[in-house]
């Protein structure tokens, strides 16, 4: 279905598809025991589901230089095994796009600009990596452009707001750009929500810095959202701390609303066993600021990618 899509979409744009054309299916398990110890639940125990999915991408090229793309991705949840039922539990990513010399368009679900020139570069946890960041999720009806020059990447994006009732295409729009040399990145975006008539729009601005020496590498990100953007009483502003070690990683990540200031850390490490096998291990804590809510984690999760075709 998919390959039809960009076939179709080549040749109503007058573009001739080439004969040569990439497919992969690929298959991604995550299992694991998780211990909770929470002020408000009694100390659990239990073995979970770690983003378990399914992935299908795929390329065409066509004969002026332009590439199709295409891409699937799918949450697999082993608890729905109920008969008549898949298991699929969510879509994580479901875009079409092209690209060329001129960068990349796409359309679907996937990141937005803001995530990709600035969230993304702190999301290095396997689990929960940016719990009181904004923008560090995949959104779901979002036009995206990114592109690139020497060490400039640049992307825009527009998206719309399936829980708007005016069914707007262009709800929210963000922008961004990333420069990299002798190894960091520096990196600006900012996130605009348009008002909908109920809900005033409001405006998100962020920042990154990362860099490595050595072995160890290090990463800042920075956040500030009106009081509009966050839907609050007050500005709500948050930073996130990363570290990477070999395969040993942290971050830490604190947000500020003047009354309220939730963190969290997690301190992480990768043991990779063989071709597309590893275990993860994870210390977690999650404090949001409320008398009686803190909770510490631990969490070991087995993750085995195979291919399907």
């Amino acid at each position: 279905m998919q390959k039809k899509f960009l076939l179709g979409a080549a040749l109503a744009m007058g573009i001739s598809p080439m004969a040569m054309a990439e497919n992969s299916l690929t298959a991604s398990v995550r299992i694991g025991a998780t211990f909770v110890d929470s002020e408000t639940v009694d100390s659990d125990f239990a073995f979970s589901n770690f983003g378990s999915r399914i992935k299908w991408s795929g390329e065409t090229e066509f004969d002026n230089g332009l590439n199709g793309i295409g891409y699937l991705e799918f949450g697999l949840n082993p608890d729905n095994n109920a008969r008549g039922t898949s298991g699929i539990d969510r879509t994580r990513h479901a875009w079409a796009g092209l690209k060329g010399g001129f960068g990349t368009v796409k359309i679907g679900a996937q990141y937005a600009s803001f995530y990709d020139m600035v969230s993304g570069h702190t999301d290095i946890a396997w689990w929960g990596s940016c719990w009181t960041q904004f923008e560090c999720s995949r959104e779901t009806r979002v036009l995206k452009y990114s592109g690139q020059s020497g060490g400039l990447s640049y992307s825009a994006s527009v998206q719309g707001n399936p829980e708007d009732e005016g069914n707007d295409a262009g709800d929210q729009i963000e922008l961004g750009f990333n420069y990299s040399v002798g190894g960091i990145v520096v990196g600006l975006a900012t996130s605009v929500h348009a008002d909908d008539g109920e809900d005033e729009g409001g405006t998100l601005i962020g920042g990154v810095v990362k860099g490595s020496a050595g072995p160890v590498g290090l990463g800042l990100t920075f956040q500030l959202a009106d009081e509009d953007f966050a839907d609050s009483d007050d500005d709500f502003s948050n930073v996130t701390l990363t570290a990477t070690f070999g395969n040993t990683y942290a971050v830490y990540n604190r947000g500020d609303s003047g009354s309220n200031n939730p963190q969290f850390g997690t301190l992480g490490y990768t043991l990779n066993i063989g071709s597309g096998s590893l275990m993860y291990f994870e210390y977690q804590f999650v404090d949001d600021d409320t008398p009686a809510d803190e909770e510490t984690i631990l969490r070991a999760t087995y993750k085995y990618d195979f291919g399907v075709i």
